[in-house]
């Protein structure tokens, strides 16, 4: 299951209880990367960072409407010089979860204690590798030996202050280069403090030539998935990564109706796949119910009621297909 749906699906459990009017957010206050992995097609030289001022606005819009925020999202939430203080802003609105995805190569001491003060309640870190050469093949620019080093910081900080804040989890991509070390990844995501492992199968993307990373035996890589869950559940650990499957079922999507994506410019669509197609609004300039009612939102809602769309990315996302094959997503 990969993060965007991760969220999704806590939002869906959250409404249910909640039977309320309310939404997960997606947000990310940077529109730039320090790595360049190998399966991500984002690549934005025109890097711009979102204001803590601004910032605060649009909380203060919605935060009445949220059940839960992910801040960092399509892009790195770390490499902006005022991340801890976003960090603390968030912290602020108390809403009922918050998340933050990273590739963990950053992670300043004051960051860590911004979390830990906010009590952000998941801090994801994408990592799945135990050999520091599959790692920084994959994630290029990224230095393993930093990213073990920095979840130990937090983990450490987080005994120091006697937090539960945050829970430190590990998100992968399953790919042919590192599926043959998931099993031992486990004991590494234990040894270090990770309590949750997360993952997804690779997404194609179009231009990124990964059809070589596609993992093609499937029985081998169920019983690798496998022998991990049971391992990670003998140390105590959540794990959710999805089997492979012979054949694919058609998917439903809620996005329009339960998730918003804002990046780090104040735009607003439903899902950071298509929010270079499909935008909603802007936050920093728009009445946040204009843009939950508003012409955009009704049409997008229209596309998936009728299952046409007007965007290269939903059709293929729906069919399950894009494992297989490659869409362009809008980064």
């Amino acid at each position: 299951m990969g993060k965007y749906e991760d969220l999704l699906g806590k939002t869906v459990f959250l409404l249910k209880k909640l039977k309320k009017d309310r939404y997960s957010v997606l947000f990310d206050t940077t529109n730039g990367c320090n790595l360049r992995c190998t399966f991500c097609s984002r690549n934005n030289d025109r890097i711009t960072q979102m204001s803590v001022e601004e910032f605060d606005s649009i909380l203060n819009k919605v935060h009445k409407n949220v059940n839960a925020l992910q801040l960092s999202c399509a892009w790195e939430y770390s490499i902006a010089n005022n991340a801890a203080e976003i960090i603390r802003t968030l912290g602020r609105y108390s809403l009922p979860q918050t998340t933050i995805y990273t590739n963990g190569n950053i992670l300043t001491d004051d960051i860590a204690k911004a979390m830990i003060e906010a009590e952000i309640n998941d801090f994801v870190v994408s990592i799945g590798e135990v050999k520091k050469e599959t790692y920084e093949r994959l994630r290029v620019g990224g230095k393993f030996d930093c990213v073990v080093s920095n979840i130990r910081k937090l983990e450490n900080f987080k005994k120091e202050h006697r937090s539960q804040f945050p829970r430190i989890c590990a998100n992968l991509t399953v790919v042919n280069s590192n599926i043959g070390e998931l099993i031992e990844f486990v004991d590494l995501a234990y040894s270090v403090g990770i309590e949750r492992i997360i993952g997804r199968h690779l997404i194609l993307n179009e231009g990124l030539d990964m059809e070589k990373e596609m993992v093609t035996d499937i029985s081998l890589a169920n019983s690798i998935i496998n022998t991990a869950d049971n391992k990670a559940l003998k140390y105590g650990m959540s794990f959710s990564i999805p089997k492979y499957e012979e054949s694919f079922q058609a998917k439903t999507c809620r996005a329009p109706w339960h998730q918003l994506y804002v990046s780090s410019n104040g735009d607003v669509s439903v899902c950071p796949r298509i929010h270079m197609y499909e935008k909603m609004g802007n936050l920093l300039t728009d009445n946040f119910s204009r843009i939950l009612k508003g012409r955009e939102m009704r049409s997008l809602k229209q596309q998936f009621d009728n299952l046409h769309f007007n965007n290269p990315v939903c059709g293929i996302c729906m069919e399950n297909c894009e494992t297989k094959q490659a869409i362009d997503q809008g980064f």
